[in-house]
């Protein structure tokens, strides 16, 4: 089984070269972060949840968050938090986070998760008339989307019975926490603690830099796919394509490199 996660820096369908770098990985499940449009020639290949972030400001990003299955998807939704006031963000601003179950022709079954972890801390008038004791980050003033999604996940029984891919941008890099915690690797800790591992720094044994900043350095991590111990059990392998062939192309491809993970 082959998995790809992928910011793909709002492409549309005239960005032919990364669409045709998504067809020849041929993956069995896609999760998309800030895409503009799919093209015709995905679409004939996959079935797609798509479903376009919703601001503070109440409008929809002009973007959209993707998971695509060559199985058939069931968008039921079943992330939901024991906290009201989480389960307001989260369905308020529903497209950062997204999931869905796949069941692909070989029968297996999983529950996919993509993350769009915006660069922006949720308003303090969000949450400011509740007890956020236990969901903010220790040393973080702030409250972002990678808290939603722990306390979502931390609800939905993260067991080893199902196979579960939890992929994105998350926003978060151990780097950040330099020369002051801010949080960062709370947020891997907290994943962990859950059953979930992210396969790209786990296999190389060290945070692998996914992302160019506008400086052109390529310093951080902020892109994972995280699974739980059954997935992580059949890691064969976890990669990203040269950064040349990425980010050195004109048009570049994407400000992300994407990640492929391949499962026996």
């Amino acid at each position: 089984m082959k998995l790809i996660t992928w910011n793909v820096n709002k492409a549309g369908k005239s960005r032919r070269a990364l669409w045709e770098m998504i067809q020849r990985e041929d993956a069995d499940i896609v999760l998309l972060q800030e895409v503009a449009e799919i093209p015709t020639c995905i679409r004939k290949r996959y079935q797609c949840h798509v479903m376009s972030p919703r601001y503070f400001g109440g409008h929809n990003a002009p973007f959209s968050s993707a998971i695509l299955s060559n199985g058939l998807i069931d968008a039921t939704p079943y992330l939901e938090s024991e906290l009201p006031w989480i389960n307001r963000i989260h369905t308020d601003r529903y497209g950062w986070i997204i999931g869905c179950e796949t069941t692909l022709g070989s029968g297996e079954r999983f529950r996919v998760v993509t993350v769009h972890s915006p660069a922006f801390p949720i308003p303090r008038d969000e949450w400011i008339d509740v007890d956020v004791s236990g969901i903010k980050l220790t040393n973080n003033p702030d409250l972002w989307f990678t808290e939603i999604l722990w306390s979502l996940l931390r609800r939905a029984d993260v067991s080893d019975d199902t196979n579960w891919i939890v992929g994105g941008d998350f926003n978060s890099s151990v780097l950040f926490d330099k020369p002051k915690d801010r949080g960062n690797r709370q947020v891997i800790e907290r994943l962990n603690t859950l059953g979930l591992t992210d396969c790209l720094s786990h296999h190389h044994r060290s945070p692998v830099p996914t992302f160019q900043h506008s400086t052109k350095t390529v310093d951080h991590q902020l892109d994972y796919c995280y699974v739980n111990a059954p997935m992580l059990n059949r890691l064969a392998e976890a990669r990203v394509p040269s950064r040349e062939e990425v980010f050195d192309r004109k048009p570049r491809l994407s400000d992300h490199l994407p990640i492929l993970c391949e499962f026996d």
